[in-house]
């Protein structure tokens, strides 16, 4: 005898697609849900895509610019602690004239 149904899913589809379900979550599987577009606003979606890609586009920028000014800082702060090691020794050895010259270089507005 031939069963006319040739798997048994089809005899109750409710059962099976239920131990279907039970056995992926043991598993650990997700169901991902395919939604259905229901609105199709073509100028819309791309303008919000477009949007999207310049603010990540500015948050760039503004990361290369974080990163320029404190590599630039650090160069800075480097160059005026040589600076002052330099005026230190010069006042050693008495080198006023040099060493007030770099003082007015390293703070212009203090007074000699």
């Amino acid at each position: 005898m031939v069963d006319p149904l040739p798997h048994p899913r089809y005899y109750n589809l409710d059962i099976y697609h239920r131990n279907k379900m039970e056995k992926e979550m043991k598993k650990g599987f997700k169901k991902v849900v395919q939604t259905e577009r229901t609105v199709f606003n073509d100028e819309e979606q791309r303008r919000h895509e477009m949007m999207q890609v310049r603010e990540k586009q500015k948050e760039q920028e503004v990361e290369a610019l974080k990163d320029a000014m404190k590599s630039g800082m650090a160069q800075a702060m480097i160059e005026q602690a040589r600076l002052k090691e330099e005026m230190a020794y010069l006042f050693k050895i008495g080198n006023i004239e040099a060493a007030t010259a770099i003082q007015k270089k390293l703070d212009p507005d203090v007074p000699m």
